[in-house]
């Protein structure tokens, strides 16, 4: 049995436990993560003008209607329209999300920021999302996303996941997406770049009452890789399916502050240990387990970062967040990162009254997704798990980088929209080959007819590769 199987047998045994007692509370929904940019970007500004700063995704339902009692009154338009939304959330079975997405590629590819690996010569991507109220304390959800890439269809069941539990311990046992850290375009740990894994996650949905404590900790498969180091002979590569064990903590001490932890630990697959002693032993002595250099020391590959995010009400509301990461550790210590990465983001609602603004920064050393015991690195179906800038380079490159992404969205009226998108990279002088600066701008256009949503984006770049490349979709949201 694997310690996946073990891990949620465990889980649904306590749970089991949990629901012969007289518990009435259902578990939550979350919403759509990367999946519908209208109303995530809606959601987005609720959270900023309510004070309530977010740290993680997915959003759980409960935190959105928490977000509108303390919202009030101070903006009817942006809550009546979130109201709306959440209708599709009221009843004991529903359908929350479609969206279909068809592309035509006039010259060169690359892989889609945030994507789940769809390409820019993708011919078409789909998703849904629906749910099942099975009883007052278990939840179905049922989900998946399609597209074609590299000229074969992928299929992700991302979406479809039991929910069962309070909202103070709620179990989610499957496709489950997580996305650590508060930036709305990408972060260093775990984005939407790459397909969610299947698992198992024990969090509270909402904020406990003292200091606003968030708790999340997770256990999933990653996809097969056949370049797992052996860990009794150091020269041997073997194929098995790493473990990723993931932990988040976050603390609310005042209203507007929000400052979190996150850890990962991507570890076991072929013949490398995957108990949960050793996982432990790890996990509290990292420098006495990780980049030791010898043989059946190395337990695996880890990776932890610190966010903070600020927000700030009143006549132009806003909201600063900021993360370090690590790549490991350094100096052997059990503190110090090693391979830093640093970000930093600022989201303006209200630029004036029709126009909301982000813009969002990223610098990381060498390493970052790769390693050494496993050579694909933490990646799921050879994409990278973390920032869309690992898209940028030869796979398996250890470069490091910086990225900018800014983002202006225009509300025009009745439901007309224009966002326009810029992001750049740049890859590290000391890389393996050449790179020179990748570019990319995109101007979507959105018509909202009731639930409905149709529009179109034109995306025209330059690679790292000093390839040009432009796309055009079409698209229908629901």
């Amino acid at each position: 049995m694997t310690i996946l199987k073990r891990f949620t047998l465990a889980v649904s045994c306590a749970t089991g436990l949990f629901l012969t007692s007289e518990a009435t509370i259902a578990g939550s929904l979350y919403l759509p993560t990367n999946l519908s940019p209208e109303i995530e970007s809606r959601i987005a500004r609720l959270f900023v003008q309510a004070n309530m700063p977010v740290v993680k995704r997915p959003i759980s339902i409960k935190q959105v209607q928490l977000a509108l009692d303390n919202l009030g009154s101070k903006d009817p338009d942006l809550s009546a329209s979130v109201r709306r939304y959440l209708e599709r959330y009221s009843s004991r079975t529903g359908v929350t999300h479609t969206s279909v997405a068809t592309y035509a590629s006039t010259e060169g590819y690359h892989t889609l920021p945030n994507s789940r690996g769809t390409e820019s010569d993708s011919q078409y991507e789909a998703s849904a999302l629906a749910y099942l109220a099975l009883n007052d304390w278990a939840l179905l959800n049922v989900g998946g996303y399609v597209t074609d890439r590299e000229n074969r269809k992928d299929e992700f069941l991302e979406g479809t996941f039991l929910s069962i539990g309070p909202d103070q311990m709620q179990v989610d046992i499957g496709y489950r997406p997580h996305w650590l850290g508060p930036f709305q375009e990408s972060d260093m740990l775990l984005s939407t770049n790459a397909p969610a894994l299947p698992g198992v996650t024990l969090s509270n949905i909402l904020p406990f009452k003292f200091l606003g404590i968030s708790y999340e900790l997770f256990l999933a498969e990653m996809s097969e890789s056949d370049l797992i180091r052996s860990q009794e002979d150091r020269d041997t590569r073997n194929t098995g399916n790493p473990r990723l064990f993931g932990l988040h903590l976050s603390f609310q001490p005042v209203d507007g502050f929000a400052i979190g932890f996150n850890r990962l630990m991507q570890y076991g697959g072929a013949d490398r240990d995957d108990s949960l002693s050793s996982l432990s032993q790890a996990f509290f002595n990292a420098k006495e387990n990780d980049n030791v250099g010898i043989k059946g020391r190395d337990f695996g590959n880890q990776l932890s970062s610190i966010t903070t995010s600020y927000t700030f009400t009143g006549r132009f509301p806003a909201a600063i967040y900021m993360e370090y990461a690590g790549e490991d550790t350094s100096y052997s210590s059990e503190y110090h990162l090693g391979n830093t990465a640093l970000m930093f983001g600022i989201h303006l609602p209200k630029l004036t009254r029709s126009l909301d603004f982000s813009y969002e920064y990223a610098e990381w050393q060498n390493a970052w997704y790769t390693n050494g015991n496993y050579g694909d690195g933490l990646r799921e179906y050879e994409i990278p798990m973390g920032h869309w800038g690992a898209n940028y380079r030869v796979f398996k490159d250890a470069v490091g980088a910086k990225a900018e992404t800014a983002k202006l969205i225009w509300d025009i009226r009745n439901g007309h929209s224009l966002t326009f998108k810029w992001r750049q990279l740049e890859n590290k002088y000391y890389a393996s080959r050449d790179y020179v600066p990748a570019k990319e701008g995109s101007l979507e256009y959105a018509l909202a007819s009731g639930p409905f949503i149709i529009g179109a984006t034109i995306t025209t770049g330059t690679t790292v590769f000093d390839e040009n490349y432009s796309s055009l979709s079409g698209f229908f949201r629901w």
